[in-house]
């Protein structure tokens, strides 16, 4: 342990800019919704600034929100990597998504969102992708893409279910689903009801796209399973400002040459954002604060 005294540092500027980002990766500021989310966001992310900014009396909304995928492994304790897009090398196969119950409950091409929604639903707010051997070759093939390297999935694999992230791989596809919990007749029957809707080419009963129905789950093993827990990084509350990013009060009041951008500025898309709105947001708050910034200076301001 450091036995030394913290040292405060008083630094003047004409104007300050926090960027400090979010505050996922610290669990005093998390409901208990996201302190029980999967994190796969960056160590730094502890809501420094946030909470500097808090006492300085600034107001700030939308606390309670984080952006959740549905597509996370637990590759340690609370920790997440993604299979996004590992998972479209799977659907673009005859991959599916289960609940451990063995059942479909979702059209596997629908946007994070219409996925993560009634995934939360299923037992344990959790799910599968079931995959026959070509759609976990596509699978693995784009495991890379993710951040999940073909070593650490091969070492999750000899696992074979016995610790987390499960990946398991089974001869049949009762094995399969013994090893990672499923309900094996349901699974059966939910495979032979989508092979059916395969040969109609239309998925009556959640409306996959057809084509990403191009081929039947096989009836010859081997099979695999991996498992998908909500994840989330970004935090979507923080500070409010005005329209040139000066961070306000409770009151209402501005508080003078002291502004915010990116992930520390709270409410912008609301509970949820499009795929890379939040870079796009940091982005342009950057610069419109900078911006503002410069001209304030220039003006003498």
């Amino acid at each position: 342990m450091n036995s030394r005294a913290a040292r405060v540092y008083t630094i003047r500027a004409k104007k300050t800019l926090l960027t400090t980002g979010g505050y996922g990766n610290n669990k005093n500021l998390l409901t208990d919704t996201y302190k029980n989310t999967l994190y796969y966001g960056p160590v730094s992310s502890t809501g420094d600034g946030l909470q500097m900014a808090q006492k300085l009396g600034v107001k700030t909304q939308l606390l309670e929100y984080g952006k959740r995928y549905p597509n996370g492994i637990e590759v340690a304790p609370g920790k997440a990597k993604s299979t996004i897009y590992a998972n479209v090398g799977a659907f673009d196969q005859a991959g599916i998504l289960v609940s451990r119950d063995g059942l479909r409950f979702v059209n596997e091409k629908a946007s994070n969102r219409h996925i993560l929604d009634p995934m939360l639903q299923q037992k344990g707010g959790m799910a599968y992708v079931f995959m026959d051997q070509k759609s976990w070759e596509g699978f693995y093939k784009r495991l890379p893409e993710t951040g999940v390297s073909h070593e650490d999935a091969d070492k999750y694999l000899a696992a074979n279910g016995k610790s987390a992230p499960i990946f398991v791989k089974g001869a049949t596809l009762e094995e399969a689903a013994k090893l990672a919990g499923i309900n094996a007749e349901n699974l059966k029957a939910t495979v032979a009801k989508y092979n059916s809707f395969v040969k109609a080419q239309k998925d009556a009963d959640f409306g996959r796209p057809v084509q990403y129905m191009k081929a039947e789950i096989a009836a010859q093993g081997p099979y695999y399973i991996v498992e998908q827990k909500p994840r989330f990084a970004t935090t979507m509350g923080g500070v409010c400002t005005d329209d040139h990013l000066n961070l306000i009060q409770s009151n209402g009041k501005v508080i003078p040459n002291l502004y915010g951008a990116g992930e520390l500025v709270g409410g912008v898309m609301g509970d949820d954002s499009p795929a890379g709105a939040n870079v796009g947001w940091a982005l342009t708050s950057g610069r419109v604060a900078a911006d503002a910034i410069a001209e304030a200076i220039k003006a003498g301001k």
